[in-house]
């Protein structure tokens, strides 16, 4: 299977992995008792950086697992999302749908 760059799936699971740990390494920093009161902002995104790389890098060494990994989440996500948006689109006015060729 070839690394597909237009897989939009990917990403947005690289971003995600990029955010996650730069996260953890702040939070990380803020708990550390000898650290200052302030978070270092070019170690976050070292590490953020470094979250994209290796989420990069699974995504090419196992893109089907991945492939599985980010559609199983986008599939949990998505399964609340409709019922919300179905019952937006029921409380709204009713749609005329016209059905066949138009009528100019």
């Amino acid at each position: 299977m070839d690394l597909d760059l237009t897989n939009i799936s990917m990403w947005v699971s690289i971003l995600i992995g990029a955010i996650l740990l730069a996260g953890i390494s702040a939070f990380l920093q803020s708990q550390h008792e000898d650290a200052p009161s302030e978070l270092n902002p070019k170690g976050i995104v070292r590490d953020g950086i470094l979250g994209g790389i290796f989420t990069a890098m699974a995504w090419t060494l196992v893109p089907e697992s991945m492939q599985s990994i980010a559609s199983s989440v986008t599939t949990s996500v998505t399964s609340s999302v409709p019922v919300t948006v179905a019952k937006a689109v029921t409380s709204a006015a009713d749609v005329d749908l016209q059905v066949g060729p138009a009528s100019f």
